[in-house]
């Protein structure tokens, strides 16, 4: 008994160095796209999640996969990719990935989710599954290197404490701030008409490249440090990155939200 309780603390421990943005980042990545829906799409959304509000729904897939049922959704929530890669050659790679991974997964709940023969059970895990790859896919470590998982094995020193670079970014940095998701999402409730328009036309794969881009770049910068230790100089130079990556994601999910659910003339 001992040792099935001591693995099953190990296995949660590990699932948990995995979760993308934390329950803050993605619940306010939630939050920003409620702000930007429709009322049809508001309508159509409340009439799935019911009590459950958009911004706590975000973080369902996460907890669903300690779940046996959802089990096999655990490779769904990223993609990894050798460094160096062209945008031709990124785009080829993706298209011929055979394993789930968050892109695969992210294209089958839109179609389940757009689909009115699909069973409404259904219809909700895939809202649930869109809400939260969409913010996963913009975390730039979750598109990233398989040979380090993500991040998660490239220890670093942040505020006198030991951590990694996969959750620097997903949790470390944005908590630095100290707001609620709801002090966030209005703190970054300030894109331009032209930013919406823009981040809304641009492809999913495109989405994916910039994450990929980041992602190279801070692999490049952690191989020139010496001690790792991650000071306010790194942080005030990538903040503003975090903040850009979860308006992307709020207004992106808004979007394909609103496309699914468009407004009634």
């Amino acid at each position: 008994m001992k040792i099935k309780h001591i693995l099953s603390v190990t296995i949660l421990s590990i699932s948990l160095t995995l979760i993308s943005w934390g329950y803050t980042g993605h619940r306010t990545i939630g939050q920003l796209a409620e702000n930007h829906l429709n009322p049809n799409a508001k309508v159509a959304i409340k009439n799935l999640l019911g009590d459950t509000t958009i911004a706590d729904a975000c973080t369902w897939a996460d907890d669903a996969r300690k779940d046996p049922q959802f089990a096999a959704t655990a490779n769904w929530h990223f993609l990894n990719l050798p460094l160096g890669l062209s945008f031709e050659d990124f785009k080829k790679q993706i298209d011929t990935i055979s394993q789930g991974n968050v892109y695969s997964a992210l294209l089958k709940a839109e179609g389940d989710l757009a689909n009115n023969d699909t069973p409404r059970q259904q219809q909700i895990y895939a809202l649930k599954f869109i809400m939260h790859f969409v913010g996963d896919l913009h975390q730039p470590m979750h598109i990233s290197r398989a040979e380090d998982k993500g991040g998660n094995t490239i220890q670093l020193n942040y505020e006198d404490k030991g951590t990694n670079l996969h959750s620097l970014w997903d949790t470390k940095m944005l908590e630095h701030q100290g707001l609620t998701y709801t002090q966030l999402a209005s703190k970054y409730d300030d894109i331009s008409a032209e930013d919406i328009k823009q981040w809304q036309s641009d492809t999913l794969i495109q989405w994916i490249w910039e994450s990929y881009q980041i992602s190279s770049q801070l692999y490049a910068e952690i191989d020139l440090m010496g001690k790792r230790v991650i000071d306010d100089t790194y942080v005030q130079k990538h903040l503003p990155t975090v903040e850009k990556r979860i308006k992307q994601a709020g207004i992106r999910l808004a979007g394909i939200l609103n496309g699914i659910y468009p407004e009634i003339n």
